[in-house]
């Protein structure tokens, strides 16, 4: 019973977290999630965890509550329910890809940053969040207003390092190469 009490109160708090950051007021997760190399897309769809959460959060709660107050009562079947559908959505996720005016709504900070930056901005604004202080990560959880002023200054800051990282790479047209492949000066006027 104690086992299942400790149980509940974890998935509780896993619920809780996730309605945080629904809220927005909880922003570390999904820019952790930027934060990685590949190719693949980086949407961060919140409904397969939600799912889980209240799943977990209803198995196990239900198992205390027909333990403590009514035996035959079966609570817990809700959350099968909800682990089934969250397994579904983790399965079929290219469903909330073709509408994700609905499925990345939430958080509106995140539905905001997604339709301004490309990825490696956003991955750029998640490395950038590493290097803050825990207060200012604390003050900029609370107000998505001055989060988007912040990522829109890390924006700027890495724009000349891209633009740079341009105008050092040699440019490759096939005027400043001859058919055996040896490079020629290039032509100018």
């Amino acid at each position: 019973m104690l086992f299942l009490l400790f149980l509940t109160i974890l998935s509780a708090a896993f619920l809780v977290t996730l309605i945080l950051i629904a809220m927005g007021l909880y922003k570390e997760p999904i820019l952790h999630h930027f934060e990685r190399y590949a190719d693949a897309d980086d949407s961060f769809y919140l409904l397969p965890p939600l799912l889980v959460a209240s799943g977990l959060f209803t198995v196990f709660g239900g198992f205390v509550f027909s333990t403590a107050f009514a035996p035959r009562f079966p609570v817990f079947l809700l959350g099968l329910l909800f682990l089934f559908c969250a397994y579904l959505t983790r399965e079929y996720r290219r469903y909330m890809r073709m509408y994700p005016q609905i499925f990345l709504a939430y958080p509106r900070w995140y539905a905001e940053l997604r339709e301004r930056t490309t990825r490696e901005e956003r991955r750029r604004i998640a490395y950038m969040w590493l290097c803050l202080p825990r207060s200012m990560r604390l003050h900029l959880n609370g107000s998505d207003r001055h989060f988007m002023i912040w990522a829109d200054q890390v924006i700027l800051a890495t724009v000349t390092q891209t633009v740079e990282d341009q105008e050092a790479k040699p440019e490759r047209s096939y005027e400043y190469y001859r058919a055996d492949n040896t490079h020629t000066r290039p032509y100018h006027m």
